[in-house]
């Protein structure tokens, strides 16, 4: 049975209070730096760094992108013990440190979101549009893709790696039209038009991206929808963990090949007639460079209104927020949500948004 030594633990807190002999330092009599303070400091600060790090320079700087697309979970092993070490000491002082940095760092570096976006969203009366992105991972998805339609009922999805075997299935489903392929659409909207990004565009530069902008006809007029598939810096870290001399080389080149498939994809975006969404697996998250500057100027669904970590992609120990809907300014949106597991490596994300009113 686990005994408790009370006296230690009192013993543990007078030293973190800085009232143990020789547990603080003190400078010109008068201010005194006590072990909870060193703690809070130190949390704060590397709290600060990494934050900065991935807001400014992942996916820019490419030891900052192997950071982007790490796990996040890590920096929790720190935060919590020393937040509730602070909060022990029972100090003013600390606390007023290691709070403030643990929301930020629960922000920047775990990327939970409020949804804050929500108190300013619209109340009109008219149904939202439901929209779901999902990737399901070629086939292993596919048994559970028509009880994810029929269990949540989307005006909209929009599939990466849209499984072969499944497409049958996805033509059969009732009230639906669809377009099938390697990313597939299904919609209750009648599709008006579709166009494709020509693939070579993006092979020419070594990248695989699948971009596809569909005019739908909604209840309040026509709009564009994009589902896109931007490419994966996967294969520039296994050359990393593989021990390649080049690896950081290829890193590097990989970035550069991103980042001209969202500079494209972009722009095939703007080409088309608004009102525009957006949606789909971007492959990265919202604090890299690249979708800062190619996709930040439109309303991210799930870091306005969404609440909690929002983790889509599923690897391990690894969790990430890397796909998306996005849309422009003649959209509001009402919630948005991950969804449960449907078999994927990647969790589907369901965003409700409402045309505004001109």
């Amino acid at each position: 049975m686990l005994r408790i030594d009370r006296l230690r633990i009192r013993r543990g807190i007078k030293w973190l209070q800085g009232k143990a002999p020789r547990s603080g330092l003190t400078w010109n009599g008068r201010f005194r730096l006590v072990p909870a303070d060193g703690i809070a400091m130190l949390f704060a600060v590397v709290t600060l760094i990494l934050t900065l790090v991935l807001h400014t320079v992942a996916d820019a700087w490419w030891p900052a992108t192997i950071l982007l697309f790490l796990g996040r979970w890590p920096w929790l092993l720190m935060a919590v013990p020393a937040v509730l070490l602070t909060v022990v000491a029972g100090q003013r002082r600390p606390m007023l440190i290691a709070v403030p940095a643990f929301v930020i760092g629960l922000t920047g570096i775990m990327e939970f979101s409020f949804g804050l976006g929500r108190l300013a969203a619209s109340t009109e009366s008219e149904a939202p549009m439901r929209i779901i992105t999902f990737n399901m991972n070629g086939d292993a998805a596919g048994p559970l893709l028509t009880g994810l339609v029929r269990g949540w009922e989307p005006d909209i999805i929009a599939i990466q790696e849209c499984g072969g075997n499944t497409h049958q299935s996805l033509l059969d489903l009732p009230r639906y039209n669809a377009d099938i392929g390697i990313t597939c659409l299904l919609t209750r909207y009648p599709i008006m038009s579709i166009d494709s990004m020509r693939r070579e565009n993006f092979a020419a530069a070594g990248g695989a991206a699948l971009v596809k902008r569909y005019r739908l006809k909604g209840p309040r007029g026509e709009f564009d929808f994009t589902n896109v598939h931007l490419d994966t810096p996967r294969r520039a870290f296994e050359a990393l963990m593989h021990g390649d001399a080049d690896a950081t080389v290829t890193i590097t080149g990989k970035t550069a090949v991103r980042d001209l498939e969202s500079r494209l994809a972009r722009r095939w975006v703007n080409a088309g007639r608004g009102p525009r969404i957006v949606a789909g697996d971007f492959n990265m998250p919202t604090e890299s460079a690249i979708f800062r500057a190619h996709w930040s100027s439109l309303t991210n669904g799930f870091s306005h209104v969404g609440v909690g970590f929002g983790a889509t992609r599923l690897a391990g120990w690894i969790r990430l927020r890397i796909d998306h809907v996005l849309v422009d300014e003649a959209w509001v949106v009402k919630t948005a949500r991950v969804l449960p597991d449907y078999g994927s490596d990647h969790l589907p994300v369901m965003v409700e948004v409402e045309r505004k009113v001109r």
